[in-house]
């Protein structure tokens, strides 16, 4: 294709794509309703396609052709009661792909090593539109890692759920389950993502209320929490409340199971929140606060765009 014509055609489809000038530039409502068109990339640990400049919109909205991510701050109070003169926080984020490859995970640098480093980093290296980061299995002895396809290691002890990810981008949870109890395959599917936090926060789209068994993540404590959760196929949301010092606090465990089923969670799992919550969108961390020395990780989950207009340019 000739150069002129390439970007001729590049303006048009992203003034429908991502919406005329004038349009509101945060929130779903930004969005277009047109289906998603989307390459299939590697399962592998390549990363994504770089996102597209053009594709942003203000400070919450990236939207091309394979993906449409809506970044909000919600003031979440009604979940908890104000605290020493603080209210609860929380950023919601609204991400649908069209196809599940989008939907992939990367080690700070191995996953059979426990090294750490600053999300961004990690994020900017594989190109990633937004990330949260993961569970930090590799800095634990037990558990089940498996990431983009490949078992990392399976020593389950009945201590923790588990969220695995199927190739098709379905999640599937597991109460508390053992070793052997778990395969690589789920419903037929192979597993691409599986996860060891927890715990599973809702399931039916309803919130659950163990939270009482997990002390080792103080349920009762008004903490910065940190979830992914799936909407519908290839729709998914994270959320992440704010624990920043003389400004906002987090949620009780219970409280924010409630939260991700209020914002339509059908399945919801727990991360590594605390000083390790992190959300990264448009090049940095949305909730990094001078106040606070958040923690370097050791992994991370992230959508990337994969729709590469130089293949279009060919």
């Amino acid at each position: 294709m000739k150069k002129p014509v390439f970007y001729l055609l590049l303006a048009f489809m992203l003034f429908f794509s991502c919406g005329a000038p004038g349009k509101a530039e945060s929130g779903a409502d930004a969005f277009t309703e047109e289906p998603l068109i989307s390459n299939v990339l590697p399962v592998d640990f390549s990363g994504g396609i770089a996102p597209l400049p053009e594709g942003y919109h203000g400070e919450g909205v990236y939207e091309d052709a394979s993906i449409r991510v809506s970044v909000e701050y919600k003031d979440v109070s009604a979940y908890a009661p104000r605290y020493q003169g603080r209210e609860a926080g929380a950023w919601v984020v609204d991400i649908r792909i069209g196809n599940a490859s989008q939907l992939r995970t990367a080690p700070a640098v191995s996953f059979e090593r426990g090294n750490s480093s600053p999300m961004e980093k990690i994020a900017d290296r594989v190109n990633a539109v937004v990330a949260i980061n993961g569970d930090s299995a590799t800095l634990l002895k037990e558990g089940l890692i498996i990431r983009q396809g490949i078992a990392f290691r399976d020593k389950l002890k009945g201590h923790r759920d588990v969220l695995l990810i199927d190739e098709d981008g379905d999640f599937h949870v597991f109460h508390l389950p053992k070793k052997g109890n778990l395969s690589d395959t789920v419903d037929g599917k192979a597993v691409v993502n599986a996860f060891y936090f927890g715990p599973i926060l809702v399931e039916n789209g309803e919130a659950l209320k163990r939270m009482p068994d997990f002390q080792h993540l103080d349920p009762e404590e008004y903490l910065a929490r940190i979830a992914i959760c799936q909407i519908g196929p290839l729709h998914y949301k994270l959320i992440v409340t704010t624990m920043i010092v003389d400004y906002t606090i987090g949620l009780r465990l219970e409280d924010f199971a409630r939260l991700c089923a209020d914002e339509g969670a059908q399945i919801a799992y727990n991360l590594d929140g605390g000083l390790s919550s992190s959300l990264y969108f448009k090049g940095q961390r949305v909730n990094s606060q001078n106040k606070i020395n958040f923690r370097d990780v050791p992994d991370i989950i992230y959508f990337v765009t994969a729709f590469n207009w130089e293949v279009v340019d060919e």
